[in-house]
C-alpha cells in the first residue's frame, strides 16, 4: 500500500515537473519584446544630399528591423554588394526616418532603379547617414573641351537629353521638347562616380529653356574644329576607340597636351582600356607629345592603352592627405569628392598583391588637380611626396595610400 502511495507521488510530481517547465518556456517565449516605433518622418532636404550607399553592414527590412513582423528583404551580404557595384543604378535615395524606444535611428530608402525598397538601421544620431548606409556622392566635376558652342547629337536614338546624368539621381529622367537636329552649347561637365563616364550639361541654342544632360559620346563638335584622338593598344598596335578634342574655329592649331584636353582625353578612354602611362597627367600615353602640342583641324593623335580586367584589380585608392609631420588634413567636400572620384578610376587600380606605388598616389592627386589646395581649415597646402603601399593578395577592396603636403605661406 505504501509502496503504491509512493510510486504514486513520484508521477505526480514527475508530470506537474514536466508541465510546469513548459509552462516556463511558453511565458519567455511570448515575452520576447520589440522596440516601439515612432511615427516615421519625410525627408525635406534637397534630394542630393540624401544619396547614400550601403556599406553591407546591416540588411534591408520590409519594416524597422527591430519592430514585431520586420523580415529582411536585402541581406547584409547582398547590401554590400550593392555598395560595391560599379553601377550607378545600385545607388539608394533615403526619404524617410523614424527613431525606436532603444534609440535607433532607421531610414527608409529605394534603390535608383527602384528594384529595392525598404528600412536599414541609420545609427543613433538622426542629423547624419550612419550605421548601414553612408552619404554619397554619385558624380565629379570633369573639365570641358576648349570648344563649347555649335555641338549636334552624334545618335538621338542611342544617347539622349536626361534631367540628370543617368541614374546619377533618384527617378532620372529623358527630357522632351527639343529638336534632334538642334545645335547645343556646352555648360558644364560631369563624371558618373561608378563608371567614370563623362556627361555633358547642354543647353538648346536654338531653345534656350531646355537644359539637359548627354553622355559625351552623343554629341560632337562642328566639324572641322576638332583633332581627332586615335586610342591604340599598345600591345597589340590595333586602334580599340576614337575620340576627339574640339578647339574654336578661328584658331589655325591647338595644344591636346594641356591639363583640360588630357584630362578629357583621359576620361573618354574606352571600357577595358586604361591609359598605357599615367605620368605628367597621363601624357607619357601620346605616341607624340610635341605633335599633339600644335595639332591642327583633321590631325589624328595617337594615345596608347592596354587592357584592364577589373575584376582583377582593386576596387579603390583611398589617398589619405597628411602634412609632413604627420597631421590629418582635412578638404573640402568638393574637393574630397574630386579625390575620392580619381581614386575609384580603373586605371588608377592595382592587382591584389601588387604595390601601389608612389607615383600612382601622385598620379591620381594629379588627376583630381589637387597639387595644391586650400583645405577646410584655410591653409594652402602643397604636395610634397607620397610613399609606396604594399598589398596583399586578399586587398580585392579599397586600398588606403597616404600622401604628404607641406604647408605654404
Amino acid at each position: 500500500m505504501k509502496s503504491s502511495l509512493k510510486k504514486t507521488l513520484y508521477v505526480g510530481l514527475a508530470a506537474a515537473s514536466v508541465l510546469g517547465a513548459g509552462s516556463f518556456a511558453a511565458t519567455t517565449a511570448s515575452a520576447k519584446s520589440y522596440a516601439s516605433v515612432n511615427k516615421a518622418t519625410t525627408l525635406t532636404t534637397a534630394p542630393e544630399t540624401r544619396n547614400v550607399v550601403p556599406n553591407g553592414t546591416h540588411a534591408l527590412y520590409n519594416k524597422v528591423g527591430t519592430s514585431k513582423g520586420a523580415r529582411v528583404i536585402v541581406s547584409s551580404a547582398n547590401m554590400d554588394r550593392l555598395g560595391n557595384s560599379n553601377s550607378s543604378n545600385n545607388y539608394f535615395r533615403a526619404y524617410s526616418v523614424t527613431t525606436t524606444s532603444r534609440g535607433s535611428v532607421y531610414y527608409k530608402i529605394v534603390s535608383f532603379d527602384a528594384k529595392y525598397r525598404g528600412w536599414i538601421y541609420g545609427g543613433k544620431d538622426i542629423s547624419k547617414f550612419a550605421g548601414g548606409i553612408a552619404s554619397v556622392q554619385t558624380t565629379s566635376s570633369a573639365s570641358l573641351p576648349s570648344a563649347t558652342t555649335g555641338y549636334t547629337m552624334t545618335n538621338p536614338s542611342k544617347w539622349t537629353l536626361w534631367n540628370n546624368p543617368k541614374y546619377t539621381q533618384y527617378k532620372a529622367k529623358k527630357l522632351t521638347g527639343f529638336n534632334t537636329t538642334d545645335t547645343f552649347t556646352l555648360t558644364g561637365a560631369e563624371t558618373k562616380t561608378r563608371e567614370g563616364w563623362v556627361y555633358y550639361q547642354v543647353k538648346d541654342e536654338q531653345n534656350p529653356s531646355i537644359t539637359g544632360w548627354i553622355y559625351n559620346l552623343g554629341v560632337q563638335a562642328p566639324q572641322g574644329n576638332q583633332v581627332k584622338v586615335s586610342y591604340v593598344d599598345k600591345s597589340t598596335g590595333q586602334e580599340v576607340g576614337t575620340g576627339s578634342v574640339a578647339f574654336d574655329k578661328s584658331a589655325t592649331t591647338t595644344n591636346v597636351t594641356t591639363t583640360n584636353n588630357l584630362k578629357s582625353i583621359f576620361d573618354n578612354v574606352p571600357s577595358g582600356y586604361v591609359p598605357y602611362d599615367n605620368d605628367n597627367g597621363s601624357s607619357a600615353s601620346l605616341a607624340n607629345n610635341a605633335a599633339a602640342a600644335v595639332a591642327k583641324n583633321g590631325d589624328t593623335v595617337v594615345y596608347y592603352v592596354k587592357a584592364a580586367d577589373p575584376a582583377s584589380l582593386t576596387k579603390g585608392i583611398n589617398v589619405q592627405m597628411k602634412t609632413t609631420s604627420g597631421s590629418d588634413i582635412t578638404l573640402k567636400s568638393s574637393d574630397q569628392a574630386s579625390l575620392d572620384a580619381a581614386g575609384k578610376k580603373l586605371a588608377f587600380q592595382v592587382k591584389p598583391g601588387d604595390t601601389a606605388t608612389a607615383k600612382n598616389t601622385e598620379n591620381i592627386i594629379a588627376n583630381a588637380e589637387l597639387r595644391q589646395f586650400i583645405g577646410n581649415d584655410g591653409i594652402t597646402y602643397m604636395f610634397d611626396h607620397a610613399t609606396d603601399t604594399p598589398t596583399t593578395a586578399s586587398d580585392t577592396g579599397t586600398v588606403n595610400v597616404t600622401a604628404y603636403y607641406r604647408t605654404i605661406g
